[in-house]
This record gives structure tokens, C-alpha cells and sequence, in this order.
């Protein structure tokens, strides 16, 4: 029989209670009471604490409002940009992220926000108006800017620029909280969610069924359905849902700023710091003088005309015009800012401060205007030289609305207070650009050069949109046939999708329609003249814009040498290579042949070929010339030392010099004119081998 193990006793609790078999194993030091070793404290948990700008704990949504937001998304990744071009559905879209958010905002702060609101709406709104694909960005560009600030207006500069460069991008995070809220009710449950789902799928299953019975019953409904829902292949739904997905936030977060109503304009701390008086009339005082030293030069340039600008520039008007542009608008530019500081740091605690600061700011601000005035005459003049483009008519538009700008400025100056001109700025600015598209550009341009004397770049020509199309409609067939079967201009033979319509595409599409005979007509050649049938080289002769082509201009490449960057050789500057017949009733010269080049940074060269009735009336002409450049007084003027030719050779040296070279062979009078050039022996001897070429392509195409 096996032995029962024992169990084994277990230790008192309390060593000291229990036998000596138990005390015998006491540690052999004595335990002496002593402090507790206590660590550092754990650091405290880290607290987030809610941005104050965005945070609404009571606003809660209403949960028709987050769906909503989810509808736009959809519909904006499916409209916005359909395949063959932008147009009503952009509109669409960016017309439903303004109202939506401004019916959730409430109607407590609707009547204020309602004027930027439909400003807005409106620059969305040119996607279905125009064609013209640089307008409708900038509109839909400037709408997207002003869309936070129409949901959420700032009175303070600092707010406005913040809230124009996306500062309400650090509110997404709450609102999505904020949509998150709209999920519970009171008792933190959701039980209309899943019954709002059933809702939605009851709905759209409804609209596929009856609309699938009612597409197969009649084809012109079926065409309906069909241009609502445009083709898509998996890629493209891919791309669209992930476009839905990244604009979900986005409303979302629009809508959540016109319910949070964020500041971002500065709290003004302290006193701000001023300047004396005397400091700020030292300073400004002498800009106001220097401005209207400026002025009174223009104005006698101006009343003087070209044969001043030729005496004493020795360019031709437009060119004079097109050189100063930029520097005035510069100029116009640089003001403002001027303007800015100034006004914030201008004294205002005594009546003479405040009435030398209205004085000497608006003084300024009356002077810019001026010099934007002559900035815009230097532009026209170009213009009606060498004809509108893109460029020029948006430079218009941006000149007038710096002068708009200045005006608003002069009130403020005399107010002395600014609190509504960051929003009259951008109401300014948004006015602008709907004008821009309410005056059609791009059948501005059209119209425009088809109404003055120019020799059209048909290249540049089709490059115009839809919106200039109607503009050819008084042209004779074979030049219509030639712009609407152009390779480069849209043969308006496919029919867009809904969403893609405008106005402007359709309009040109009726013109189409209606002078479309099925055939496309020869290559237009080049270059053509809208309106005027290419003449045949033996009519042409000499007098045609082609004999330019013809020079050989290597002594003028080696002449002017190369610029600061690295330019080389002369390149035709095609508005002004040109050919006119002049009215014989002045008595001067019955034709004339121009060619300009540009040569390289601002250097210039312009060939002019003048036929007289005779030998005779052309030495007149060429020694009137003389005479009139000697009487100027500008230019330093020699006769050519020739027995057998007339002519004279007159130069300017400085820092922007110029050089002419005249001379009268038989019944031509050939005159070269190089401008910022240096004056030298190797500028006349290319005068007098410009003039030799001139003098015997003449000869041969006479």
C-alpha cells in the first residue's frame, strides 16, 4: 500500500506570529522607518483645447443639411467638368455651393450677406454665358475666392486677406464634429439615419425602373436621359467619385462657415504708432511733385503728337506709347501700397494733421489717376495701331479698375476712415470681371480689327472661341468657309452635352449650321487679309508687306550685337510691316512701305520706302525732312556727302539713343531708323546699304 503524501504546511501570514521555524528566517538588518522614494509626477494629460473661431458646442444640424451637402458633392463631381468642355453644369455647381450654405446659415444674417451672395452666383453663372475659356476661369477663379468671404464676411483688411488665401481650411476638423452631431438625438441615438437610408435607395430605385419603361417608350425621352447621364468608363468613374469624395469636405466645410460665422479680422492692440506731420509731408509732398512734373511732360508730348515723339524719341507714336506701358502701370501699382502706409501711419489727433493728411494722400491719389489715364491713352493708341487681343482688353479692364480703386481711396482720404473699403474692393474687382464678360472679349477683338485697316494673323484669329464666330457672319462666303473649316477653330459639327451648353457655343453653332454646305474649302493663304482678297504678285509689286521678308539684314544683327540676355538678330514685328496708299491732296508722297523688326532687349529698327510723283518732289520731300528735324532742335543733323544724292544722316546720343538715315534716289525716299543703338560709322553704313536694298527690290518689282 503506497504511502498518502503530506501536504505541505503554508506560512503564517504574519512571520512574527508564527514559530521559530519561521523567525529564524528574519532579515538580519533592522527595519527602521524611513520616506517613501516617490518619483516626478506623470506630466498631465495634453489638452486640445477647440478653436473659438469655429467652435459651436449647441449648433447641431439638421440632418437634411449634411445629405444636402453630399448631393452637391456628387452632382459637382459629375457636372462641373464634363467631357467636351465646361458650361451650364459648372454654373450649376458653383450656384448650389453658395445657396446651400447660405440657407443653412439662417436667416437672422441673410439680408447682409445676400449682396456678395449674388455677386458671386453671378460669376459663376458666365460658365454658361460665354465660350471663352480665359474668361470663364477667371470669373469661376474670383467666384471660388469670394465664396468663404460672401458666407462669412470680415470688415478688416487683415480678416479679408486671411480669408481669401483659405484660412477657413483650419475649420474642417469642426465640421465635421458638427456633422457628426446631427447624427444623435437627445438620447445620443440615431434612429432616423438607417430609415433615411431606406428612404434613398426606395427612391432611386423607383426613378431607374419607371425611367428605364419610359426611356424604352419613347426615343426623344431616351435622347434626354441619355445627354443627362453621360458615358463613363471605369477610369473616369473612379476619377469622379474620388473628385465627389475631395469636394464633400469642401461643402461641407462651406456651409459649416456660413453657420459658425468665423473672425478672422485683427483685434487693434494699443495705440498705433504715427509720424509727425513733417514727416509725412517731407516725403509725400515730394512724390505729388515728381508726379505732376511727370504729367506736364506727357501732356506736351501728347499735344504735340508723333512728329514730336519722332523729333524727340525717334520712334513713332505707338511704339512710344507701347515702351512707357508697363513702367506707368508699375508706377499705378506702387501707389496703392504708397497710398497704404502713409494713411496708416498719418496723424490724425489734430484738425491741421487730419487736413494735411486728406491733402497730400489725395492729392497723390489724383495724380496716379492721371498717370493711369495716360497709361490707358498709351495703350489705345497701340491698339489702334496694332489691333486688340487677349492681353490688351484684360489690360484695359485691369487699368480701369485701378482707377476705380483710386476713387474709392480719394473718399476714404477724405473720410479719413476705411472700415468699408476692403468689401468695396471686392465688390469693385467682381464688377470688373462681370463687365469683362458682359462686353463678349473675344467678339470685341473680332469686331474690332475687322472694323480698322490691319493685316489679321488668321493664326491668331482662330485661336478666338466660339464667342467671336457670330462676329464673321457679314463676311463674304469663301472667307466665312475659310475661318470655320480653319484646322485650329472648332468645326461646331458635334453636339455638346447638356452640361457642357453655353450660350456662346451655341450661338456659334447656329451660324455654323446656317452657312454649312458640306464642303470644306481650300487652305486660306498666307497671309490674309480678312476681307480683302490676296492680290497677285504682279499687282502686289513692290508696295506689299511680303518685299519685308526680302532684306537682308545681317549688317543690322551684327550692328546691334547681343543683349544682357543672350538675344541675338532681329525678328519682324508683323503689325507693322505694312503697305498704304496716302492722299495725294497733301502733297506729299503717293505710297509708303513699312517694315519694323525688333531687335534684341529694346532695340528697334524701321525701314520706310515713300514714292513721290517725281525725282524732284522726292529731293523736296527728303530736304523738308531735313529741314524739320534741323528745326527741332532734338536730333544733331549733317547732309550726306554726296554731290549726286540728297539726303542727311541725324542722331541722338544718350541713354536711350536713335539714329536716321534719309536719302532720295529717283522718285523713293528711303528712310532707316535704328533706336537704342550705338551711334557709330557701322549705323550709317547700314542706313546706306538698307536704302541700296530698298532701291533695288524697287527696281525689280516695279
Amino acid at each position: 500500500m503506497q504511502p498518502q503524501p503530506v501536504a505541505a504546511a503554508m506560512p503564517p501570514a504574519d512571520p512574527r506570529a508564527a514559530g521559530p521555524q519561521y523567525q529564524q528566517h528574519a532579515p538580519p538588518y533592522p527595519q527602521q522607518p524611513g520616506p517613501y522614494y516617490q518619483g516626478p509626477p506623470p506630466p498631465p494629460p495634453r489638452v486640445f483645447l477647440p478653436n473659438p473661431r469655429w467652435y459651436r458646442p449647441d449648433s447641431v444640424p439638421q440632418q437634411a443639411v449634411v445629405l444636402m451637402a453630399v448631393v452637391v458633392a456628387l452632382f459637382s463631381a459629375w457636372a462641373a467638368f464634363p467631357g467636351d468642355g465646361v458650361g451650364i453644369g459648372l454654373a450649376l455647381t458653383g450656384i448650389a455651393m453658395v445657396a446651400v450654405p447660405l440657407a443653412a446659415g439662417g436667416r437672422e444674417d441673410l439680408v447682409p450677406r445676400l449682396p456678395g451672395a449674388v455677386l458671386v452666383a453671378a460669376l459663376w453663372s458666365v460658365a454658361a454665358i460665354r465660350d471663352a475659356g480665359w474668361v470663364v476661369f477667371l470669373c469661376t477663379f474670383a467666384a471660388f475666392v469670394l465664396t468663404p468671404l460672401a458666407l462669412a464676411p470680415q470688415r478688416r483688411f487683415s480678416g479679408t486677406a486671411i480669408t481669401m488665401f483659405m484660412g477657413w481650411l483650419e475649420g474642417l476638423a469642426e465640421s465635421f464634429k458638427w456633422a457628426r452631431r446631427g447624427r444623435r438625438g437627445k438620447d445620443g441615438r440615431s434612429p432616423s439615419t438607417v430609415r433615411n437610408m431606406w428612404v434613398a435607395l426606395v427612391t432611386a430605385g423607383l426613378l431607374v425602373v419607371f425611367g428605364g419603361l419610359f426611356a424604352a417608350a419613347d426615343s426623344t425621352f431616351a435622347d434626354l436621359i441619355a445627354g443627362l447621364l453621360p458615358e463613363l468608363n471605369p477610369f473616369e468613374f473612379v476619377a469622379r467619385t474620388f473628385l465627389a469624395a475631395f469636394l464633400f469636405p469642401l461643402v461641407l466645410l462651406w456651409i459649416y462657415t456660413a453657420v459658425a460665422k468665423p473672425v478672422f479680422d485683427s483685434q487693434p492692440q494699443g495705440e498705433r504708432r504715427a509720424v509727425s506731420r513733417f514727416e509725412l509731408a517731407v516725403p509725400l509732398g515730394a512724390l505729388n511733385l515728381l508726379f505732376a512734373a511727370f504729367i506736364a511732360v506727357q501732356l506736351r508730348v501728347f499735344l504735340g503728337g508723333e512728329g514730336y515723339v519722332m523729333k524727340t524719341a525717334g520712334l513713332t507714336f505707338a511704339d512710344y506709347a507701347r515702351r512707357g506701358f508697363w513702367q506707368l502701370s508699375f508706377v499705378a501699382a506702387l501707389s496703392l501700397a504708397v497710398i497704404a502706409v502713409a494713411a496708416w501711419l498719418a496723424p490724425k489727433r489734430e484738425k491741421a494733421d487730419r487736413w494735411a493728411a486728406r491733402i497730400l494722400l489725395g492729392s497723390l491719389c489724383v495724380l496716379s489717376m492721371v498717370v493711369i489715364a495716360s497709361a490707358l491713352f498709351r495703350m489705345y493708341t497701340y491698339s489702334e495701331t496694332y489691333g486688340l487681343t487677349r492681353m490688351r482688353v484684360w489690360i484695359f479692364t485691369v487699368e480701369i479698375w485701378l482707377a476705380v480703386l483710386f476713387a474709392l481711396i480719394v473718399v476714404c482720404c477724405w473720410k479719413l476712415r476705411a472700415s468699408w473699403l476692403p468689401r468695396a474692393v471686392l465688390a469693385s474687382g467682381a464688377l470688373a470681371l462681370l463687365g469683362l464678360a458682359a462686353a463678349n472679349p473675344d467678339a470685341l477683338i473680332a469686331r474690332y480689327n475687322l472694323a480698322h485697316d490691319h493685316k489679321l494673323d488668321i493664326d491668331y484669329l482662330s485661336t478666338l472661341s466660339a464667342d467671336a464666330v457670330p462676329e464673321f457672319a457679314g463676311l463674304s462666303g469663301e472667307d466665312l468657309d475659310c475661318i470655320l473649316d480653319d484646322p485650329m477653330t472648332d468645326p461646331f459639327e458635334d453636339d455638346r452635352e447638356l452640361l457642357s451648353w453655353n450660350l456662346g457655343y451655341e450661338r456659334a453653332r447656329e451660324l455654323y449650321k446656317r452657312y454649312d454646305d458640306g464642303e470644306n474649302s481650300d487652305a486660306c493663304p498666307a497671309p490674309w487679309d480678312i476681307g480683302v482678297s490676296e492680290p497677285e504678285s504682279a499687282e502686289v509689286g513692290f508696295f506689299h508687306w511680303d518685299t519685308c521678308a526680302m532684306y537682308d539684314l545681317d549688317g543690322v544683327d551684327e550692328l546691334f550685337g547681343i543683349s544682357a540676355n543672350g538675344d541675338y538678330g532681329v525678328v519682324p514685328d508683323d503689325p507693322a510691316q505694312y503697305a498704304q496708299e496716302l492722299d495725294p491732296a497733301q502733297g506729299g508722297a503717293e505710297r509708303v512701305l513699312q517694315c519694323g523688326y525688333y531687335g534684341p532687349g529694346t532695340a528697334y529698327l524701321t525701314i520706310e520706302a515713300f514714292e513721290w510723283p517725281s525725282a524732284s518732289a522726292a529731293v523736296g520731300g527728303v530736304e523738308a525732312m531735313q529741314v524739320e528735324q534741323e528745326s527741332g532742335g532734338i536730333y544733331t543733323v549733317t547732309g550726306l556727302d554726296s554731290e549726286t544724292t540728297s539726303g542727311y544722316t541725324a542722331w541722338i546720343e544718350s541713354d536711350s539713343s536713335a539714329f536716321e538715315y534719309a536719302v532720295a534716289v529717283d522718285e523713293l525716299v528711303v528712310v532707316v531708323s535704328l533706336s537704342d543703338t550705338p551711334v557709330s560709322e557701322g549705323a550709317e553704313a547700314v542706313g546706306q546699304d538698307l536704302s541700296d536694298q530698298t532701291y533695288e527690290l524697287y527696281l525689280s518689282l516695279a
